[in-house]
């Protein structure tokens, strides 16, 4: 997603950050599913107008991810 992301809409993703329990508190639940992910979108500093151009981005890159997915047996 950070890839794809990042082509259309350079600088507007800044990277993918893994964490386990061991760093700090980075768990969030993850471990409940190898399947999991969190995504954090913006910060203090945002304002509700660019938070909400960050996610029409991000729902438009994980819809093509998604659909152009190859379909998983079981």
């Amino acid at each position: 997603l950070h890839e794809e992301i990042n082509k259309k809409y350079p600088g507007v993703s800044r990277g993918v950050i893994q964490k386990g329990f061991q760093t700090g508190n980075g768990v969030y639940n993850q471990d409940l599913s190898g399947q999991a992910i969190l995504i954090e979108v913006g910060g203090v500093d945002n304002t509700e107008e660019e938070l909400n151009r960050s996610i029409d981005v991000l729902a438009k890159a994980f819809g093509e991810y998604f659909w152009q997915a190859e379909k998983v047996n079981g």
